[in-house]
């Protein structure tokens, strides 16, 4: 009896096999690859089941089967085979986009303020703590100004004298006069600035405290 041979089984190109037996290792590479081309080939025929529709720079409408890059910020819609539309791609202007990101800070400064206080009295208290500092500034800088307006008076009063004395006024008391005229200034607009730091420090605590009270109300789910 003749002695019995091997036979390979070579599997027809691209046919699924359930459960394939006796593959060479190439047989086995072939068949992997077949399964890969059917894969991407099905896939592609999914994506490709649609329509672009986009509008040019000039207002031209162009059907395709995907948005040029030069047009991704431009407002486009997807139809299918039946013409229908399924879906609208609108692009983020800059406007909606600012407001977008407004919408997130204004998110975190509410978690912050929440979590910084436990009722609208600590606001209060903390408003109070900002401005003591400004305030005693203020009360020094008035301390401060009723000095210079009394040497200012001083002075002034004695060059009123030499005046009606017709003698002439010293050029050292002209100086002081004038010294004492120009530090006033200065010191009310040092005055009138720290006044609209209180005034700012008041507001915004007062804008915090608002804003407080109606997110408690919102979260108890009462109308402010």
């Amino acid at each position: 009896m003749p002695p019995l041979q091997k036979t390979m089984i070579e599997p027809p190109l691209c046919i699924a096999y359930p459960k394939p037996v006796n593959l060479t290792v190439q047989a086995w590479g072939l068949f992997a690859l077949c399964l890969w081309l059917s894969f991407i080939q099905s896939t592609h025929a999914e994506n490709t089941n649609h329509i672009v529709k986009w509008k040019d720079e000039k207002g031209a409408t162009h059907y395709g089967d995907r948005v040029p890059p030069q047009y991704s910020n431009r407002e486009s819609s997807i139809i299918n085979r039946q013409g229908i539309t399924v879906k609208r791609n609108k692009p983020i202007n800059d406007q909606e986009q600012a407001l977008d990101l407004a919408k997130l800070e204004q998110d975190k400064k509410d978690k912050a303020l929440l979590g910084a206080f436990t009722n609208a009295n600590e606001i209060d208290l903390a408003r109070d703590r900002n401005i003591q500092l400004d305030l005693i500034t203020l009360e020094n800088l008035n301390q401060e100004k009723i000095v210079n307006q009394k040497q200012l008076a001083a002075n002034q009063k004695l060059a009123d004298s030499l005046n009606k004395m017709k003698k002439p006024i010293p050029d050292g008391l002209g100086a002081d006069i004038s010294k004492n005229q120009l530090e006033i200034d200065k010191i009310n607009q040092r005055i009138s600035d720290r006044k609209q730091i209180i005034e700012n420090t008041r507001n915004r605590f007062d804008a915090d405290k608002k804003r407080y009270l109606s997110l408690k109300h919102q979260n108890e789910g009462v109308a402010p």
